[in-house]
């Protein structure tokens, strides 16, 4: 059977911030869950979700080797930055960007499978703080998705999904675990069979 795979952090392990130590929530919740259901029939949809996950260097055999062993017919989607932003002092966009860089030249150059780039919904301002990471994801975004386009690299931008944020401004609510999903398969509609 065809594979999807679903490569993140955090938002795609399904961390639950409602609790004090965080969690995860329940299976049917998460939105890898939603997708894995809605297209059980013709994929198998494997969740590679990490907490604190940021973006991998090429050298990270893990990564690599999950690429280089798909083929034409499996899909590959990444949602990730949102960790090189935000688990730093002083953010640096620039940095990250370099990061992705790498990525989709490596990708260009050695995947077979169809890689899908999701640039992850902003930070969300909950205390005044947070308005640099939140200001630092607009402008990850943006360069992300001129990045993808250079490389050619099918891209959706989740912060235009109007996904509910949880408390912290970081990780889905539950309705947005169902709205991320429901975007998400709603985009790639037309490019998965």
């Amino acid at each position: 059977m065809k594979k999807l795979i679903l490569f993140g952090d955090s938002n795609t392990y399904g961390y639950d911030p409602r609790g004090f130590l965080g969690g995860r929530y329940p299976a049917e919740i998460r939105w890898t869950t939603h997708v894995k259901e809605a297209l059980k029939d013709n994929y198998d949809v494997i969740e590679e979700g990490m907490n604190g996950r940021q973006l991998p260097s090429i050298e990270y055999g893990y990564f690599t080797n999950l690429i280089t062993d798909l083929s034409a017919e499996d899909i590959f989607v990444m949602m990730l930055g949102t960790n090189d932003i935000l688990l730093t002092y002083n953010p640096n966009v620039e940095l990250a960007v370099t990061k992705l860089d790498r990525i989709l030249s490596y990708v260009k150059e050695n995947c077979k499978a169809q890689f899908i780039l999701i640039a992850p919904p902003y930070i969300k301002v909950m205390e005044p703080e947070m308005q640099r990471y939140h200001d630092c994801c607009i402008e990850m975004n943006q360069r992300f998705l001129e990045l993808a386009k250079q490389y050619d690299i099918t891209t959706f931008d989740a912060s235009e999904w109007n996904i509910e944020m949880g408390y912290d401004g970081v990780h889905f609510s539950i309705d947005g675990h169902k709205k991320f999903a429901e975007s998400l398969l709603e985009v790639i509609s037309g490019t998965i069979q």
